[in-house]
């Protein structure tokens, strides 16, 4: 095939007078005449559409009668458009609709984030209205840096806008060094316990490891004395391992009317575009039942779109009576006991524990004491 007629051929065919000397005068003048064929007094070829009107020149010199068979090639795909206003009036249309929707959000690009991280800065900008299908301003983009620094998942963020595309650059928030944190008023002891270690980051240690500490007393100074007696101040930074007695007290009844689940659901969808939402699925659910919700980023094959979704799913829930052992609510006392531990100190490590339970009018109640070793300091 030849390339001409992958833009603009035609098959034609010649008739009468002399196709012969047609053949020579074409050959002779240039032209490119390729599949050429014999027919009953004369011939059939094909030859690029440009150079057709020279063809037909020299035909009516040699009284030959061309006749156009077939044209091939995109120019005359594309022809019967090229005269539709409308089509073209449509095309610069949606050129201007593109370029209003650069100024929108279509994707966010997270950087080197984690997956963690990625979801707690998605939230804080959604908070703030950043989110795809948003048109951005100076101001939005100021507001959601100062919101993603507040959260304190981050120790700096900058938020940068081009052509629909919302980049994100942090850095992870550090942990604070001892020192840093250190108060000017020392450190006094939440409970009463025996030291086992100690740990000095800043200011002066007042108590050393087998002595007894009272609740209240100071573990952690802000002061101490040079050799000439002037007092240099120092932030009281650092941790006092004590061993202590920790009692806790829990009541699980065997009997307890909650909500369980259904196994029924709905799902509403509301989508968000150019600072506009609606609603997909305008059904809402009865009463405040167990909900959840994503945000969802709408594409196209792999391309993002300027717009976001809600999608938020309802779980049905209905009251009922359930019934436990003895044993499994003991075993639900236990894990409440310790659940109280954690919060109380988070660092405990347990050495011993004495338990005792009863069971009254349908409650076990649940007395725990355990013997930690833990950071007292307050």
């Amino acid at each position: 095939m030849e390339a001409a007629s992958l833009w603009a051929g035609v098959r034609f065919t010649a008739r009468n007078g002399s196709p012969e000397a047609l053949l020579t005068d074409a050959a002779g003048q240039g032209l490119h005449l390729y599949g050429i064929f014999s027919l009953p007094g004369g011939f059939y070829g094909h030859c690029a559409a440009w150079q057709y009107r020279r063809l037909a020149a020299l035909a009516r010199h040699r009284r030959v009668r061309l006749r156009v068979e077939k044209r091939k090639g995109l120019y005359f795909l594309l022809r019967p458009l090229l005269r539709r206003k409308g089509l073209w009036a449509g095309l610069v249309a949606w050129g201007l609709v593109l370029l209003w929707l650069q100024g929108l959000i279509w994707a966010v690009d997270y950087g080197s984030l984690t997956t963690g991280q990625r979801t707690r800065a998605g939230a804080v900008l959604r908070s703030c209205g950043l989110q795809p299908g948003t048109a951005v301003t100076e101001e939005l983009l100021r507001t959601g840096e100062y919101a993603l620094l507040e959260s304190g998942e981050f120790s700096w963020a900058s938020l940068n806008f081009e052509k629909g595309r919302l980049v994100l650059e942090a850095a992870p928030a550090r942990a604070r060094p001892e020192i840093a944190a250190g108060t000017l008023h020392g450190l006094r002891a939440k409970c009463k316990g025996t030291v086992l270690r100690t740990n000095l980051a800043s200011g002066t240690m007042l108590v050393a490891p087998g002595q007894t500490v009272e609740a209240g007393q100071g573990l952690i100074g802000t002061a101490r004395s040079e050799r000439d007696g002037s007092l240099i101040f120092a932030p009281a930074a650092g941790t006092v391992v004590a061993q202590l007695e920790w009692q806790t007290d829990q009541s699980v009844p065997l009997a307890e009317t909650m909500s369980l689940l259904t196994g029924e659901n709905k799902t509403n969808y509301r989508l968000f575009f150019a600072g506009h939402s609606a609603a997909l699925s305008p059904s809402a659910p009865d009463g405040d039942g167990l909900c959840r919700t994503r945000h969802l980023q709408l594409e196209v094959f792999g391309l993002p779109l300027p717009c976001a979704v809600e999608e938020t799913t309802y779980y049905g829930q209905q009251l009922e009576t359930i019934y436990r052992t003895e044993a499994q609510a003991l075993t639900l006392a236990r894990l409440q006991g310790l659940r109280a531990l954690h919060d109380a100190f988070p660092d405990a490590d347990i050495l011993a524990r004495r338990e005792a339970c009863t069971v009254q009018e349908e409650t076990l109640h649940y007395n725990a004491v355990y013997t930690v070793a833990a950071d007292i300091c307050t």
